[in-house]
């Protein structure tokens, strides 16, 4: 396959199974709508939807889909390569395949516990499947990376991105002269829903207090949003404990619309 960047190549992918197992393909992941999945798919990797919608109507006329898709010149060969490379998934495979590219790079054990939490049934709202929660999240992690200065408290801080280091939150931000603030990113598709804390995450929280933020990305459906809460625990959010596998212990609240 010709050389292309890495966001391109991933745009593609999640083209290439939208237009192969249409509907169904939605619907494995999670996704109710087409623009829902354009907009997670292109924020995930600083993208546009409208590149995803390119590439999956690029793809369209190789597939029995109902759509004739837009391109009327010959494919070009990196699109005929990756068609031939994952040709022989099936929508199971090629599901796990789309979820794991579009994952937060280095974020291991929130990947497990995410596992372990759709397997143990713990998050009841079936709108919020494994596969959503983690494009939705890594596109609310970008979404948080080009648009976190415009909230005043974070507008001065100098930003590290921490996902990989397994601290208890994804990015530390340090305004001048003052101690540094956490802030922990989660993505929801629709306006309000349902978040999960790891213990990592809810012991920082408890420790950082008022340096503690969520920061959580709403309305993926429509028009990506932010709502900043700080101090979560003490924010009047009603967190409830469980319990996953009898191992790991999660924290889940309900955000409400903005």
């Amino acid at each position: 396959m010709r050389e292309m960047k890495e966001e391109n190549r991933k745009e593609m992918l999640a083209g290439l199974f939208l237009a192969k197992f249409d509907e169904e393909g939605l619907r494995a992941l999670g996704f109710t709508t087409w623009k829902e999945a354009y907009n997670a798919f292109a924020l995930a990797v600083n993208g546009r939807p409208l590149s995803v919608k390119g590439y999956r109507d690029e793809f369209d006329p190789f597939f029995p889909n109902p759509r004739k898709g837009w391109c009327k010149r010959p494919a070009h060969q990196n699109r005929i390569d990756m068609m031939n490379e994952y040709a022989d998934l099936g929508l199971e495979a090629f599901a796990e395949l789309v979820r794991a590219q579009f994952a937060t790079v280095g974020d291991d054990l929130d990947l497990e516990i995410g596992k372990a939490v759709a397997e143990a049934g713990v998050v009841q709202d079936d709108e919020t499947p494994f596969a959503k929660r983690m494009v939705t999240g890594q596109a609310a992690e970008n979404y948080f990376v080009q648009h976190y200065q415009e909230y005043e408290r974070f507008a001065s801080c100098a930003l590290e991105r921490t996902t990989s280091f397994g601290c208890g939150f994804d990015f530390k931000l340090t305004p001048p002269d003052e101690p540094f603030l956490g802030v922990e990113v989660k993505g929801l598709v629709k306006r309000s829903g349902k978040i999960l804390l790891t213990e990592k995450e809810f012991k920082m929280a408890t420790h950082l207090r008022r340096r503690f933020f969520l920061y959580v990305v709403t309305d993926f459906a429509s028009k990506p949003k932010p709502q900043v809460i700080e101090n979560p625990l003490a924010a009047g959010i009603a967190f409830e404990e469980k319990t996953v596998n009898s191992v790991q212990r999660v924290w889940e609240a309900k955000i409400a619309a903005a």
